[in-house]
């Protein structure tokens, strides 16, 4: 086929419809007309032989002159953003489509060999591929079509199947694609409407109108043939059971089409030049030393999803092991000579002391719903009902009533409960004096009191938050304020020796980093920075990548310009409750991942610890600080934003997991323990604030995607986006399971076709 049999099927169209969209007819006549001005009104912006023109004036109908024009003049059209060859680009955009329109005619010389070129995803096809593409294209029409309707982008697929459906003599009508019209019911009715023999689908659109409900209702009669847009960017190839099902509803015959680097072929034809190449690929990357298993699969245009698991290394190969010891000793001693000379006896008593007067605030938030106050018993039940807990607080308040019993300020005699002591024990008054003494005793050992304050404003509140009238985050960061929680995270002797201990130990990890590039560092539950504020000046010196990351945007954005002088800090979101794939996060991509007293709050803390470890490359460091036993002053304060948890919580009705559980959960994750702070015996041991140190995947080789890209050479390398993954995914029967694989692909393509500044604080 050449672009005259295009323009000799609009000739013979003549006045008859070429083109119907958007409301609007285009006779075969008219659409030489605006093809003859857009040569005129591109000449005029400069546009030679060899030029590319980027369209990115949306699914327009003016697309098809503009790409005819292109071709007359020898130019490169190109629907790709950006555009490719630098600055030599001729763009046309919507403020260029009056100027088009609005141009003289002026019919070109023909020359069936001029040397136009048309960039299709990473492809560049020569003018020989492009006609051969669109011939072949014209044959998976049908025999004669008389009226094609396109439901693909007329700067691509949809463009393409339009000059084959011309140089074949028929009218074309076309359904834009956007965001209000990709609907399955809108399509089915323009297709009812336009009432074609043959129309051009994209395979996720096609996929959408089979499981439409009124696809069995669709009058769909004339439709003889239905190409398919098999794409990666269309929606991927159709799965048998899909095509049959296609067959089967529209009674149509069904023929697929894919980019390839030889234009537009037959699926099976590209999947078999596809796995060829890949098989080759796979036979490299197995060849590195540090691989055990790969699976490789195409990716967008002539990219490559690489899939590659570490081996196992030497068991003799100490050298991980005796270096992370070193450095843990190292960083012990310094922490013991940092806290030598504080007095940590007075300390644990404030923060104990905080603990005891908390329980005094529970009683009387009771006492206020008339509860308790005088030798009367209660029920459970009644406790509940008479304060007005609200169902989501529910558990709560029975953990409370526990800890109360447990601490003698209760007792219990069946299924009844009463107060111990006189109700002037836990009167305002005698809970005004108890906060005012802690408050001196916190400023005298602590030298700031923003942690009473906030335990003070929470026990004054305490009966609408039990009730749920008053939120408790709104207690946490009144007005959107951070001070009270920023001095929750920093003040207590347990938060100081936390956050020193992980940044001694972190940053002589990052120091003493084996890789051949920056360490790369993820912190998770970020919040208000209390981590990072001790961490980040300890790794002055360093080379890191470091990642902070929360649930909440609004962290981040308190962040940036208080860690606007650290340049290895990048931002991003990251929601311990939900798997890394789904947030754009890929395995083995961190060495390090930090978090400070964030897990407490995951659902499940045994599944958010499996996540993080899958996040680990081979010899990686989990650094957490937790809690491991009831706070009292939580339980009546932060516990109220905390969700129920479905893990060892659960089954001790309790806020925090034990040291048992948490050694347990580590464990169960596939993680080896290395390093518990404080260790037995020390005086901040009877806090159970605890720092925990993990190791993963020992037995495997230090293999990244950085050292397996310069194994496949700097020409497969770039073209190659390759994840360091646990294990291949397997299907029933043990073959690779290549559906997971391309899942993951198209998950990590999603999220790297985000806008620049959000991808990248993604990882």
């Amino acid at each position: 086929m050449t672009v005259r049999q295009i323009i000799d099927g609009l000739e013979r169209l003549g006045s008859r419809a070429a083109l119907v969209s958007s409301g609007r007819e285009w006779a075969g006549a008219e659409v030489l007309d605006a093809t003859y001005r857009a040569v005129t009104a591109l000449r005029q912006r400069g546009a030679v032989a060899g030029r590319t023109l980027s369209w990115s004036a949306g699914d327009r109908p003016q697309a098809l002159p503009v790409r005819l024009a292109a071709m007359l003049l020898g130019a490169r059209f190109s629907a790709e953003q950006p555009a490719i060859d630098g600055g030599d680009v001729l763009r046309i955009t919507d403020a260029d489509l009056s100027a088009l329109d609005g141009a003289s005619a002026c019919e070109p010389r023909l020359v069936d060999d001029a040397p136009f070129s048309v960039v299709r995803g990473s492809f560049v096809w020569s003018r020989a591929v492009f006609c051969d593409s669109v011939a072949a294209l014209r044959d998976a029409l049908g025999p004669s079509p008389a009226r094609t309707a396109v439901l693909s982008p007329l700067a691509g697929f949809g463009g393409d199947a339009v000059f084959a459906s011309w140089s074949a003599g028929a009218a074309v009508h076309h359904h834009v694609v956007d965001a209000s019209a990709a609907s399955p019911a809108k399509a089915l009715s323009f297709l009812e409407r336009a009432a074609p023999d043959c129309a051009i689908v994209s395979a996720t659109l096609l996929r959408s109108l089979l499981a439409h409900p009124a696809v069995a209702l669709a009058d769909l009669g004339s439709l003889r043939r239905i190409v398919v847009d098999a794409g990666a960017g269309a929606g991927g190839v159709l799965s048998a059971e899909s095509s049959a099902a296609v067959r089967r509803v529209f009674g149509a015959e069904l023929v697929d089409r894919i980019a390839g680097e030889a234009g537009l072929v037959p699926v099976e034809r590209e999947l078999r030049r596809a796995e060829q190449e890949a098989a080759r690929i796979a036979e490299l990357v197995m060849s590195h030393p540090g691989v055990a298993a790969a699976a490789v699969i195409p990716s967008d245009g002539d990219g490559w999803a690489v899939f590659a698991v570490p081996a196992k290394r030497a068991s003799d190969d100490a050298d991980g092991d005796a270096s992370g010891q070193r450095l843990i000793a190292t960083a012990t001693a310094a922490l013991d000579a940092e806290f030598a000379g504080t007095d940590l006896n007075r300390a644990i008593a404030a923060v104990e002391r905080l603990g005891q007067t908390a329980l005094l605030s529970m009683l009387n938030a009771l006492g206020r719903s008339g509860l308790f106050t005088d030798t009367a018993a209660h029920t459970v039940d009644e406790v509940l009902a008479r304060a007005r807990v609200a169902a989501a607080h529910r558990p709560l308040i029975r953990r409370w009533l526990r800890v109360l019993t447990e601490q003698k300020l209760l007792r219990r005699d069946g299924d009844r409960l009463s107060a111990v002591g006189p109700a002037c024990d836990f009167s305002d008054a005698a809970l005004a004096r108890a906060w005012d003494e802690l408050k001196g005793e916190w400023l005298a050992t602590v030298g700031a009191a923003g942690t009473i304050d906030y335990a003070v404003r929470n026990a004054d509140r305490l009966p609408d938050l039990i009730s749920g009238a008053v939120r408790a985050v709104h207690l946490l960061f009144p007005e959107g304020r951070t001070d009270l929680a920023r001095a929750l995270y920093r003040e207590s002797i347990a938060a100081r020796y936390q956050h020193r201990a992980v940044s001694l130990l972190v940053s002589r990890i990052a120091r003493e980093w084996p890789g051949q590039r920056p360490i790369r560092l993820l912190e998770v539950g970020a919040g208000t920075g209390a981590t990072s504020e001790s961490l980040l000046p300890e790794l002055s010196g360093a080379e890191v990548d470091y990642l902070y990351t929360d649930v909440s945007r609004y962290f981040l954005d308190q962040a940036a310009p208080r860690l606007a002088g650290h340049r290895c800090v990048r931002f991003g979101l990251y929601d311990i409750n939900v798997a890394p794939r789904d947030q754009g996060f890929v395995p083995s991509s961190f060495d390090v991942i930090v978090g400070g007293g964030v897990l407490n709050a995951a659902r499940n803390t045994d599944v958010s610890l499996r996540w993080l470890n899958e996040l680990l490359g081979p010899g990686g460091w989990l650094v957490l600080t937790e809690p491991t036993v009831e706070e009292f002053w939580v339980m009546a304060s932060q516990a109220f934003m905390l969700d129920d948890a479905s893990d060892g919580r659960a089954e001790t009705e309790s806020t925090f997991l034990t040291l048992p559980q948490w050694n347990a959960a580590l464990d169960g994750a596939g993680l080896q323990r290395v390093l518990g702070l404080p260790r037995d015996g020390h005086p901040l041991e009877r806090l159970g604030h605890r720092v925990f140190a993990a190791r993963t995947k020992m037995d495997r080789a230090l293999l990244t995607s950085e050292r397996l890209s310069e194994h496949l050479g700097e020409r497969m390398g770039a073209f190659a986006s390759i994840e360091i993954v646990d294990e291949l995914p397997l299907a029933a029967g043990g073959a690779l399971d290549r559906e997971r694989l391309r899942g993951w692909a198209a998950r990590r393509r999603r999220f790297d076709s985000r806008p620049l500044s959000t991808a990248a604080s993604q990882g």
